[in-house]
């Protein structure tokens, strides 16, 4: 299993520098409607992450940082150390496409999104936006073949987003 700082890096450390330095214009303001803190777990099921890992999943409870508006962590309790993490930004400066080297554009899913297959420590990336939020969604483990269930959470974000 990654250690938690490990994925809580990619998920927030390198989606919390998004933006460009251009300093003539001003960030996009935050969506006028806060998200629930429990929003993020109404739209990402147990059943979701058990189908995603292919055994049973555990809900994994973490401290939520300021920049998330919501959040939920769903771990495998096998040694695989499955896990599947998915936040809620209500700032669009948050979507960090132009962060990641190896981002895919995926089409169809929100107002834009990518796909990161082969992120650092062998992390799925996954993230899109729908009316000025930001979703994210990340898969890991503990074997380093992440990248074999890319399809499989390009899927789940699509029902995720068919949800809201």
């Amino acid at each position: 299993m990654l250690p938690l700082g490990v994925a809580l890096a990619l998920a927030l450390g390198v989606a919390a520098c998004g933006g460009d330095d251009d300093t003539s214009s001003s960030p996009p303001a935050p969506t006028s409607e806060k998200t629930p803190v429990d929003a993020a777990c109404s739209l990402l099921t147990a059943a979701d992450a058990t189908t995603l890992f292919g055994v049973p999943a555990q809900p994994r409870v973490e401290g939520r940082p300021k920049s998330v508006a919501s959040q939920c962590i769903y771990q495998s309790p096998a040694l695989d150390g499955q896990l599947a993490q998915f936040r809620i930004f209500d700032n669009e400066r948050y979507y960090s496409e132009d962060l990641v080297a190896d981002g895919t554009p995926v089409t169809g899913l929100g107002r834009k999104a990518y796909i990161d297959a082969e992120g650092p420590d062998g992390i799925v990336d996954l993230q899109f936006v729908n009316d000025g939020k930001v979703y994210a969604l990340a898969y890991s483990n503990i074997a380093g073949d992440a990248a074999a269930r890319a399809s499989n959470l390009e899927l789940l974000a699509r029902t995720i987003d068919d949800r809201m």
